[in-house]
């Protein structure tokens, strides 16, 4: 049974049903979160279509709370209300009946906690929400639903489904596009124009700080918020404190503290237009603390705040590789060997990688910085240096990757 909604068109994004295809029919609660504008109401779509087509025999409630249909709920009370009013009779009497509630922007209702939580504890529910506001949103979900939710991260289009919703050839060109206007889904939709995207990614960016954050938080100076995503924005890949950037505001005339700074940074975190990237020593695994490097969630934000140069490409690389890891369901982190640095090390299940990821290796001191580093790192993991150099040449055991196809197929397929 379904609730006979409308059908769409959606371009597939299947690595987010694969993630939350073995939490399905579980008591958990599936958070479908991540920064606005990146796709997940359509990700919930999708999965009431997948519902539909997998289990015929289940009754699919979707509702999405930013939709006119449903502007007469304004509490959990009227969500609980209204979901009771719509399930089957064989339910309402108590027979077992499975019931996909899926929740769209669920944070708009006063006590929507209380209400979700009452539907996972049901027998009948399966049940699953998103949204963008700051109570769903990281960390918070565990204080939220105290350990009975599962978290599914959306990010913005990978290249490979950048160039299947652009309908683009993979080629040199599409990597430049994507690299510069980012992977936001909506720009799909958009004649390619700079003034016509970047109007629409700023209007996104304002969206994301000034909605999420300086409304949420109650923020008194949104300009000295504007700075911090600035200096970030120039210092992709370095490692980055909050004493760093209270100097280098105080630099500007700008008063801060360090601990007001590591606020920002917080807020800015939790509503994913940034990605923090913590720091370790890979000889003791052992995190460093008060310094991390900073990273956009997606690559269009970051060049609205920051109008890109040639000399900036190392670091939207960087920045790049970073999300793809991130979206392909790695763990990461930086890691140091003395006095080196290794771009990225990525976990995920037992496994371990260690990744450079540069511009260009024109001569042999280039190529020595990149490959030595990962060369001094002990035990068997793979490495890899990822740049966008048109030849590939694998070095004492360091797989060399192209970036576009690192980008397109990710870091499993290029091994």
């Amino acid at each position: 049974m379904d609730t006979g909604g409308v059908r769409m068109n959606i371009i597939p994004r299947p690595r987010y049903i694969d993630r939350i295809r073995p939490y399905i029919g579980t008591k958990l609660i599936k958070a479908i979160i991540g920064q606005r504008r990146v796709g997940k109401s359509y990700i919930l779509l999708q999965l009431a279509e997948y519902l539909r087509n997998e289990h015929p025999d289940w009754f699919i409630l979707h509702i999405d709370l930013e939709q006119l249909e449903w502007r007469h709920l304004r509490t959990g009370e009227d969500l609980v209300r209204e979901v009771m009013s719509r399930i089957p009779y064989d339910a309402q009497i108590g027979r077992q009946v499975s019931i996909a509630l899926l929740l769209d922007e669920v944070q708009q209702l006063k006590n929507f906690e209380i209400a979700v939580r009452g539907f996972a504890a049901d027998d009948r529910f399966d049940v699953y929400i998103s949204g963008s506001n700051a109570d769903l949103l990281s960390s918070d979900i565990a204080t939220l639903f105290a350990g009975r939710a599962i978290r599914i991260e959306v990010f913005s289009l990978t290249y490979d489904e950048f160039l299947t919703f652009h309908r683009l050839e993979d080629n040199d060109e599409a990597l430049n596009k994507f690299l510069y206007c980012g992977g936001l889904p909506f720009l799909a939709n958009l004649p390619y124009d700079d003034v016509v995207f970047r109007e629409y990614l700023s209007a996104v960016l304002d969206s994301v700080v000034l909605k999420d954050v300086v409304d949420r938080y109650g923020i008194r100076s949104p300009s000295l918020l504007e700075r911090i995503l600035e200096f970030i924005a120039d210092n992709i890949g370095n490692p980055t404190s909050a004493r760093n950037i209270a100097n280098y505001l105080r630099s500007i005339r700008i008063d801060a503290s360090p601990q007001s700074v590591l606020d920002y940074l917080g807020y800015l975190t939790r509503s994913f237009a940034l990605l923090r990237c913590p720091i370790e020593n890979v000889g003791g695994k052992k995190v460093l603390e008060g310094i991390a490097k900073y990273y956009f969630q997606d690559l269009g934000l970051r060049s609205v705040v920051h109008n890109s140069t040639s000399s900036d490409i190392s670091k939207i690389i960087e920045n790049a590789v970073f999300i793809r890891l991130l979206a392909d369901g790695w763990k990461v982190s930086t890691g140091r060997i003395g006095e080196r640095e290794v771009d990225f090390i990525a976990e995920k299940g037992q496994g371990r990688c260690y990744i450079q990821a540069t511009y260009l290796m024109p001569d042999k001191a280039t190529k020595q910085r990149e490959f030595g580093a990962l060369a001094e790192i002990e035990g068997g993991w793979p490495r890899f240096v990822i740049s966008m150099d048109p030849i590939v040449h694998d070095w004492q055991g360091i797989h060399h990757i192209r970036l576009r196809d690192f980008l397109r197929d990710g870091l499993l397929a290029n091994r």
